[in-house]
């Protein structure tokens, strides 16, 4: 059992975390071993998140004038909280990925960026590539129209020579013969 001064710097603790990471999900883990709890941490520690258990009760103080009180509904029961600290989809895919080989992971939302978000949003999210590909992808999106009209200019370049070429070799001609 925590003491009082240990229960309010948990808040305090989780309260600065809400204010400054606008991102994470909730979860409960009814059911997992410790080992397998340790698992989903390993990983999401790859994936720039952070499993915490907390008593729901420090979850709904912690959680007072920040995002993550508008999920106060979800905190019943055995619950688990990842925070986001880097972006959210690739946290989000290793939830889901886990939720298929644990089947006792039960993701019940979230929030990112300061908006609720529903299992199936969630679910939508962990799809996504990271925000480098994304990037990756619209840059290349971007030059593609440069690249086109750079290979039309020449093309028409080439044609140009070509032509110029064949009427340098047919006035040659013209003038050899006459």
């Amino acid at each position: 059992m925590l003491s009082r001064v240990a229960k309010e710097e948990l808040v305090k603790e989780f309260n600065e975390a809400f204010k400054t990471n606008p991102s994470l999900f909730v979860l409960e883990y009814k059911g997992l071993t410790v080992k397998e709890i340790e698992l989903v941490r390993r990983n999401l520690k790859r994936a720039e998140g952070e499993l915490k258990v907390v008593k729901n009760s420090l979850l709904k103080i912690a959680s007072k004038d920040t995002d993550v009180e508008k999920l106060h509904d979800l905190f019943v029961g055995p619950t688990a909280i990842a925070i986001v600290k880097g972006e959210p989809s690739p946290v989000a895919k290793v939830i889901t990925e886990s939720k298929k080989e644990l089947p006792a992971i039960v993701l019940k939302g979230g929030i990112i960026d300061g908006m609720a978000v529903t299992v199936e949003e969630i679910e939508e999210i962990s799809k996504l590539p990271s925000k480098e590909v994304l990037l990756a992808q619209f840059m290349g999106l971007l030059c593609s129209p440069v690249s086109n009209f750079l290979g039309a200019l020449r093309q028409t370049q080439t044609k140009l020579l070509d032509a110029l070429g064949a009427l340098k070799e047919k006035k040659e001609k013209e003038e050899n013969a006459g």
